[in-house]
C-alpha cells in the first residue's frame, strides 16, 4: 500500500500547458520523440548488497529455493537515442546484470532496439502526443550451471503511449503487448516455450530548481505460459530517479528500482519449472548514472 501511495504522489503535476519538451530525462518511455538531429546518451551502474539494502527488502532466500535471486546484484547499461525527423526516433539499450543466486551468478546480457513513431502532436489538446513503439529484445546468458543451460529469449513488442507536457513536467501513460520466445534447457531436457505479456504503466518527470525527478509504475501480466508454469503471473515495478541538472545538456542522477516479483517477466527465460517458486520475493536495486544530449543538426 505504501508504494502505491508514493507512486500516486509522484504523478502530481502542474496543470499549465507548455509547448516544450524536457529532453534530459533518465527514462525513454514517453510519448515524445527527440528533435531532429538530437542524440541522447545514457549510462548507469546498478548494485545491491547487504550494505546498501537499507530498507531490508532483499532478505535471505529460503533454503528450498536455490534459484532465488535474493542477494548481491551489480551491472550497468548504456542507451542511445537519435531523432530521425520530427515524428520518428530510434533507440538502442544495452545492459549487463550479474545476479547472485545461492551457488552461482547469472550474467545476463540484454539488447533492445526500437523505433518510436509519433502520429499525433497537438500541445493544446488534453493529450499532446500519441506514439507507437515497435521493438525487439534479446536476453541471453552462458550456461548457468549443469541444470540450467542455453538461456535466451527473443521478444517482440508494440507499445502505445499517450503523453502531455506541463509547466515543468511530463506525464505519460502507456500499454504494451509483448510476445516472448524462450529457449532453455533444464536438466538436459528442452524447456523451450512461448508466452505473451501485457503491461500498463505511467511515467512522470518533474523539473524543479536544478533538479529533476523521474518516477514510473508498471503492472506486468503474463499469459499463455505452459501448463506447468502457473505461479506468479504478474509483477509490479516502481522506479524513482533524482537527477541534478549540470547544464542544458548534462544530467547526473541516483535512483532505486523496486519489483514485487523479482525479475519476473523482465528476463523471460528465468521463469521455468526449476525457478518459478523463487518469484514470490520482492527485490530492489540502486542505480547511479548520467544523461548527455548532443545536437548533430547543422
Amino acid at each position: 500500500m505504501k508504494y502505491t501511495i508514493i507512486a500516486l504522489l509522484l504523478t502530481l503535476s502542474s496543470s499549465t500547458l507548455l509547448s516544450r519538451d524536457i529532453t534530459s530525462t533518465t527514462q525513454d518511455i514517453r510519448a515524445f520523440v527527440l528533435p531532429k538531429g538530437a542524440l541522447t546518451v545514457r549510462g548507469a551502474l546498478h548494485t545491491i548488497n547487504e550494505t546498501v539494502d537499507v530498507l531490508n527488502i532483499n532478505t535471505s532466500p529460503a533454503t528450498n529455493k536455490p534459484y532465488s535471486a535474493l542477494g548481491n546484484t551489480h551491472g550497468g547499461d548504456l542507451s542511445l537515442a537519435y531523432g530521425i525527423d520530427p515524428h520518428f526516433s530510434l533507440y538502442y539499450n544495452y545492459s549487463r546484470m550479474n545476479i547472485s543466486y545461492a551457488n552461482s551468478t547469472l550474467k545476463n546480457g540484454h539488447h533492445e532496439i526500437y523505433t518510436r513513431i509519433n502520429f499525433y502532436d497537438n500541445p493544446q489538446n488534453v493529450f499532446d502526443d500519441f506514439s507507437l513503439d515497435v521493438g525487439y529484445v534479446r536476453d541471453a546468458s552462458k550456461d548457468f550451471n549443469t541444470e540450467l543451460q542455453d538461456l535466451d529469449n527473443n521478444s517482440y513488442y508494440l507499445r502505445f503511449l499517450w503523453g502531455n507536457r506541463f509547466n515543468s513536467a511530463l506525464l505519460n501513460f502507456y500499454t504494451a503487448l509483448r510476445y516472448n520466445k524462450i529457449h532453455t534447457t533444464v536438466a538436459g531436457n528442452s524447456a523451450d516455450s512461448t508466452e505473451k505479456a501485457l503491461s500498463l504503466g505511467v511515467t512522470n518527470t518533474i523539473e524543479f530548481s536544478h533538479f529533476l525527478l523521474d518516477s514510473s509504475y508498471e503492472y506486468l501480466r503474463m499469459f499463455d505460459r505452459p501448463g506447468n508454469l502457473d505461479a506468479y503471473k504478474s509483477n509490479h515495478t516502481l522506479k524513482s530517479n533524482l537527477g541534478y541538472i549540470l547544464n542544458k545538456n548534462a544530467l547526473i542522477y541516483v535512483g532505486v528500482t523496486f519489483m514485487s516479483s523479482q525479475f519476473n517477466g523482465h528476463i523471460p527465460y528465468l521463469y521455468n519449472q526449476k525457478t518459478q517458486n523463487s518469484f514470490d520475493n520482492a527485490y530492489t536495486y540502486l542505480s547511479c548514472g548520467f544523461v548527455y544530449n548532443f545536437s548533430l543538426k547543422k
